[in-house]
C-alpha cells in the first residue's frame, strides 16, 4: 500500500527535518508532503534546503507553502488534493509534526486500511495513553471528545486527535464537502463528513506524547472554540443524515 503522509506545519523548524527522516525510514515507506503556512521561523526554507541537499529525499518529499496561516484543516485538504492527483497513492495520512504521533504506528493504521476500512484513527481514548499533558488540557480534551461522541456518533472514540488514515475514497469524500470550520474543530468535522457518507471507521490505541521541542499551536481559546463548534458540526451531521444534503 503506497501512502502519502501530510504534515501541516506552522513554526516547526525544530522538528520538521527529523520527522521527515523518521517517516522515510518507517514502514510502509511513505512519501511526505509538508504543507506550511509561511512559518515565520523558516520551516519552509528549511525543508526546501534539505530536499535540495539530500538525494534520498528526491521524489519522496513535497513542499507546499501557503501564503498565510490558514489553519490545519485547509492545510490537510491542500495535501489531500495534491496526493489524489497521483494515482500511485492508495492511502493518505495526516499527523502532527512534533512527534506527538509515533511514525512507527504507520504500519498499524495502513494495515487496517488494507483490511477494508475507509478511515482509521490513531486514538488516545479509551485504551491509549497521553504522556506529558497538564491536567487542564486533559480535562478539555476529554470534555470535547465526550461532547462530540454524544452529539454525533458514540462509536467513534477520539474526535480531536489529528492522527488519521484515509483511503482514496475517504479522501475524495472529505474534499467533496466544503470546509465549514478552521482550527481543530475541523478534526471533528472531517469525521462527521465521513460518517455521513457511510464510511467505515476503525481506530487503534496510541501513545500520544506532548511535544518536546517548539511551541504548541493550540491554545486554550482554540480548544474552547472547538468545543462550541462541535454543536454546529453535530447539527450539520443530523441534517445531512435526515435530508441527504
Amino acid at each position: 500500500m503506497k501512502a502519502l503522509v501530510i504534515l501541516p506545519t506552522y513554526n516547526e523548524s525544530a522538528n520538521v527535518t527529523s520527522m521527515i527522516e523518521a517517516l522515510l525510514d518507517s514502514a510502509p515507506a511513505p512519501d511526505v508532503c509538508v504543507v506550511d503556512d509561511s512559518s515565520p521561523d523558516g520551516t519552509s526554507e528549511l525543508v526546501s534546503t534539505a530536499a535540495a541537499a539530500r538525494r534520498e529525499w528526491e521524489g519522496r518529499v513535497r513542499l507546499v507553502t501557503r501564503r498565510a496561516k490558514g489553519g490545519r484543516g485547509g492545510a490537510v485538504r491542500e495535501g489531500l488534493r495534491l496526493g489524489l492527483e497521483d494515482r500511485a497513492y492508495d492511502a493518505f495520512v495526516e499527523m502532527d509534526c512534533d512527534f506527538s504521533h509515533d511514525p512507527q504506528d504507520l504500519v498499524v493504521g495502513t494495515a487496517l486500511l488494507g483490511r477494508g476500512w475507509d478511515m482509521v484513527i490513531g486514538a488516545r481514548y479509551p485504551n491509549g495513553e497521553i504522556v506529558g499533558w497538564p491536567l487542564k488540557r486533559r480535562a478539555f480534551s476529554r470534555f470535547a471528545n465526550s461532547l462530540a461522541r454524544a452529539l454525533i456518533e458514540w462509536s467513534v472514540p477520539d474526535y480531536t486527535n489529528g492522527f488519521r488514515f484515509y483511503s482514496r475514497e475517504a479522501a475524495q469524500t472529505v474534499l467533496s464537502v466544503p470546509q465549514r470550520h478552521t482550527g481543530y474543530i475541523y478534526l471533528s468535522e472531517t469525521i462527521a463528513v465521513c460518517l455521513s457518507a457511510g464510511c467505515r471507521i476503525a481506530s487503534f490505541p496510541i501513545v500520544f506524547r506532548n511535544r518536546e521541542r517548539g511551541q504548541s499551536n493550540t491554545d486554550l481559546r482554540e480548544v474552547v472554540a472547538a468545543a462550541r463548534g462541535v454543536i454546529d458540526v453535530a447539527l450539520w451531521y443530523r441534517r445531512r443524515r435526515i435530508f441527504g444534503s
